[in-house]
């Protein structure tokens, strides 16, 4: 892991994860790059707030309780449909299993993480997605 020296003011991200240390880390880093954390501990919260409110990034855990990351991903990809509205989804994982990768992308998702988060991969991610609130 590097130093963080990104900073995204103001970037609303969602993180759907349900394992308590993963949250509180994934939250203190983006905080720490400035961004808006909100945290949904599964799927169906996930949704929930997704439908709530205009995040500009989900990170995405795709082993949840209740509904999975992928499964979560698909429904909001079903519910984009016949809008202009396309968040990018991120996946986490703490697998990191050949065709793992393949797994999100056919889910919807638009990139995919490994656990623990690398400071460097989440900002050229993010960098990446939300470029118009990067300041360095």
């Amino acid at each position: 892991m590097g130093k963080i020296t990104t900073k995204i003011p103001g970037a609303k991200i969602l993180v759907a994860e349900d394992y308590f240390i993963n949250q509180e880390l994934t939250r203190d880093i983006l905080e720490l790059m400035e961004c808006e954390v909100d945290i949904a501990e599964d799927g169906v919260e996930a949704l929930n707030m997704y439908e709530k409110k205009e995040y500009d990034l989900i990170l995405m855990d795709v082993q949840m309780p209740n509904l999975d990351g992928y499964d979560t991903t698909k429904e909001i990809r079903e519910r984009e449909l016949g809008t202009n509205r396309r968040i990018p989804i991120v996946a986490l994982t703490a697998s990191a299993l050949s065709g793992d990768d393949q797994k999100c992308f056919d889910a919807g998702m638009d990139a995919y993480l490994s656990k623990p988060l690398d400071f460097g991969k989440l900002e050229q991610i993010l960098k990446k997605y939300i470029p118009t609130k990067v300041k360095n």
